[in-house]
């Protein structure tokens, strides 16, 4: 049986994929394996909070990080490694 990620789970994941690459939501969503439509929700969310913003590229739209996504990116990797160190997360 597959274990159900928490939120914060598909967050970390969200933001590491997008501290390495743009990513338009059809590829994220791909990559995080996760529903598109509630991927969408996500990013709004992260968008009101000022973590992700959207670009236009060509006539594609992508989701990038912000300075301050780029901020928080750096500071979940070491909230992941700890939790991980400790068996929370795997």
């Amino acid at each position: 049986m597959v274990k159900k990620r928490s939120k914060l789970e598909i967050i970390f994941d969200v933001i590491e994929i997008l501290s390495r690459e743009s990513a338009n939501p059809t590829k994220l969503s791909m990559l995080v394996n996760m529903p598109y439509d509630r991927l969408k929700r996500l990013l709004e969310e992260l968008e009101d909070k000022g973590v992700v913003r959207r670009e236009e590229q060509g006539r594609s739209r992508v989701y990038v990080l912000t300075p301050q996504g780029y901020r928080l990116s750096e500071e979940l990797k070491k909230i992941r490694k700890i939790l991980t160190d400790y068996g929370i997360l795997e």
